[in-house]
C-alpha cells in the first residue's frame, strides 16, 4: 500500500430492509494496526437479520469498535470476515501475508486495531470458508461452557440454523441422546446426517422427548431458533431440574412465556448464554483467547460440519440480506466471496442464486 489512504467498499444498512454498498476510506495502518483484504465473510441469519429488519433497540450499543453508525440507521454491522494482512504497522502480531479472522463488518479492504478480542490468526489447516464460521462456532462453544452436557444426557436443540447445528454437533460428542427440532425438512435431514438421534417437527417434539428420555424430559434444552414459541416449547419438554440455555438473541421483540406448571414445579433453570462474556466460574482458567483457540481446533476437525446454503459475490451483498429475508424457508450459512481464488471449489460452487432485481440496483 502507498502512504495515501485507499478506498474500499463497505456494506451499510441505511433503513429497515434496505442495504447499500458505500465507499470507505481505508487509511494506511499506524502502530498497532493492520490492513486486511477480505477473502470471504459470513452473514449471520440471526442477529444480523434483526439489525437489517430494524428489530434492535435504537439505543443499544453495537458492542464492536469496528462497527459504525447505530441501530437507529444507518449502520455498518457485521462480525465475521476472513482475509489477508496486506499492510502492518509497528508492534502487531500478524505480518503481511498472514491469514486472519476479523470481527469486522462486511468490507473488501479495511484497517483495524490489532486487538486480541477482534483479530485472530487462522491456522494453516483451516480453509477460509470454514474459518469464517469462527464467531458462530464461538457462540456454540460458549453455550456448552455455560451449560455442559454430561454423558448420558438427553439434549434437545431447538432450531437448526448455523448456531443450532453447531450446538447440536458439539453436544453429540458427550450426550446420550440428541434430539433436534426444526420445521424445515432439509435441516432435519442434515441433522440426522451429522448424527442426531431424532430430528422432528415441533408437533412431534413432546412425543419424541418422552420416548427417548424414558419419560424424564430433556436434561438440557438449547434454544437456538430465535422463536418465542420454541422457548415456550423448551420449557414444556425439559425435565425435573433441567436446564434451558437461551443462545438466541431476541433483540427488541417481546417474548411471552407460560411458566406454570413446568418452570415452577420442575425447578428448571433458564440460562442466558451470551458470547460477549465468559460465564462465572470459568475465570481465570478460561479467556476469550483460549475459547477461540478451541474454536479453531474444532474447525480443523473433519467431523464438524459448517453448513453453507448460498454463496454470493460481495458486489451483490445487499441481495444476500434480501434473499434471507424473503426466503420461503429459513437459511443457514450465506457466504459473501471477495476473492474466489482463495476458497475451495466446493464452497464456490454452492448455490449462488441470481440477486433480486431490487437489491442489484
Amino acid at each position: 500500500m502507498s502512504d495515501e489512504p485507499s478506498v474500499g467498499q463497505a456494506l451499510w444498512h441505511v433503513a429497515p430492509r434496505t442495504s447499500r454498498l458505500r465507499s470507505a476510506r481505508v487509511p494506511r495502518p499506524g502502530p498497532g494496526q493492520v490492513t486486511v483484504r477480505s477473502t470471504v465473510s459470513l452473514v449471520s441469519a440471526g442477529t444480523e437479520m434483526l439489525v437489517y429488519r430494524g428489530q434492535v433497540g435504537p439505543d443499544e450499543e453495537t458492542g464492536l469498535e469496528t462497527c459504525e453508525g447505530g441501530f437507529g440507521f444507518p449502520i455498518k454491522y457485521g462480525y465475521q470476515v476472513v482475509g489477508e494482512v496486506v499492510a502492518a504497522g509497528e508492534g502487531v502480531r500478524f505480518p503481511t501475508g498472514a491469514v486472519v479472522f476479523a470481527r469486522h463488518p462486511h468490507q473488501d479492504l479495511f484497517t483495524m486495531n490489532d486487538d486480541p478480542h477482534l483479530l485472530f490468526g487462522v491456522p494453516d489447516p483451516v480453509p477460509a470458508e470454514r474459518a469464517v464460521f469462527a464467531n458462530l462456532l464461538d457462540v456454540a462453544v460458549n453455550c456448552l461452557l455455560d451449560v455442559p452436557v454430561r454423558f448420558g444426557d438427553c439434549v434437545v436443540v431447538h432450531g437448526q440454523g448455523t448456531v443450532g447445528s453447531l450446538c447440536g454437533q458439539l453436544a453429540r460428542r458427550t450426550a446420550g441422546t440428541v434430539i433436534v427440532v426444526d420445521p424445515v425438512d432439509r435441516r432435519r435431514e442434515a441433522a440426522l446426517a451429522w448424527g442426531a438421534d431424532a430430528a422432528v417437527d415441533v408437533a412431534d417434539l413432546a412425543e419424541a422427548v418422552d420416548d427417548l428420555s424414558a419419560g424424564r424430559g430433556a436434561d438440557v434444552s438449547i434454544e437456538a431458533s430465535g422463536s418465542p414459541a420454541a422457548l415456550r416449547s423448551a420449557l414444556a419438554t425439559t425435565g425435573q431440574e433441567g436446564t434451558i440455555a437461551v443462545v438466541s438473541y431476541f433483540g427488541s421483540r417481546e417474548v411471552t412465556l407460560r411458566l406454570s406448571p413446568e418452570f415452577h414445579y420442575r425447578r428448571q433453570r433458564v440460562v442466558s448464554s451470551q458470547v460477549a462474556a465468559l460465564g462465572s466460574g470459568l475465570q481465570p482458567r478460561w479467556t476469550t483467547s483460549r475459547r477461540m483457540d478451541a474454536v479453531f481446533a474444532l474447525l480443523a476437525e473433519p467431523w464438524l460440519r459448517t453448513p453453507i446454503s448460498h454463496t454470493l459475490d460481495f458486489r451483490d451483498a445487499p441481495a444476500a440480506y434480501e434473499l434471507i429475508d424473503r426466503a420461503a424457508e429459513p437459511m443457514t450459512g450465506v457466504l459473501l466471496v471477495y476473492d474466489a481464488r482463495r476458497i475451495s471449489t466446493t464452497a464456490a460452487e454452492s448455490s449462488s442464486p441470481r440477486p433480486p432485481e431490487s437489491a442489484a440496483r
